[in-house]
């Protein structure tokens, strides 16, 4: 699967998790990396069309700021967590999992560290990886999900209702 297929399908399962948000009065928010950072280009929200359109203009490839998108991740959710607690906070990382961008230095470093907190706050993350498939693995997805008990996907393993069941399962865990 090449890809920009790869990153159709994950814009499509997204769309699909919009729809039940919306159903189902729950919350979706959306951090996307911009060129050398992360950014939170939707806070939380259940509004489809919104999310739907910033999904369609989200670019695809360049640089991953990936320690920063899991750092801005969990900011997020801890203010959302304080408002209310009560809430299964579910975060869904698409990514390749080749952090390629430093705050300070140690790129890798970072990511385990911001990871840790992610885990010690008890938000569910399910990470799709959309490296290709070949004998050199480069990303860090699996040691990533390995290490901080996170679910792991490759997005080829995945169709829109096998996401949206991960989610509910998640969900109907807690």
């Amino acid at each position: 699967m090449g890809a920009m297929r790869r990153m159709e399908a994950a814009k499509g399962a997204i769309i699909s998790l919009l729809l039940d948000a919306y159903q189902k009065r729950n919350k979706i928010g959306m951090i996307a990396f911009r060129k050398d950072r992360a950014e939170l280009i939707l806070p939380f929200t259940s509004s489809v069309e919104l999310g739907e359109k910033l999904l369609k203009d989200l670019p695809t490839g360049g640089k991953t700021p990936l320690a920063d998108a899991f750092i801005k991740s969990y900011e997020v959710f801890d203010r959302e967590l304080r408002k209310n607690p009560n809430i299964i906070p579910i975060m869904i990382v698409i990514s390749d999992f080749k952090p390629n961008v430093a705050i300070h230095k140690d790129y890798v470093k970072e990511v385990f560290d911001a990871c840790e907190k992610i885990a010690e706050k008890g938000i569910n993350v399910i990470l799709i990886d959309t490296e290709p498939q070949s004998f050199i693995k480069i990303g860090i997805g699996r040691e990533i999900a390995d290490r901080f008990g996170f679910k792991y996907y490759k997005i080829e393993e995945l169709s829109k209702d096998k996401i949206l069941d991960i989610c509910k399962n998640l969900a109907i865990e807690h």
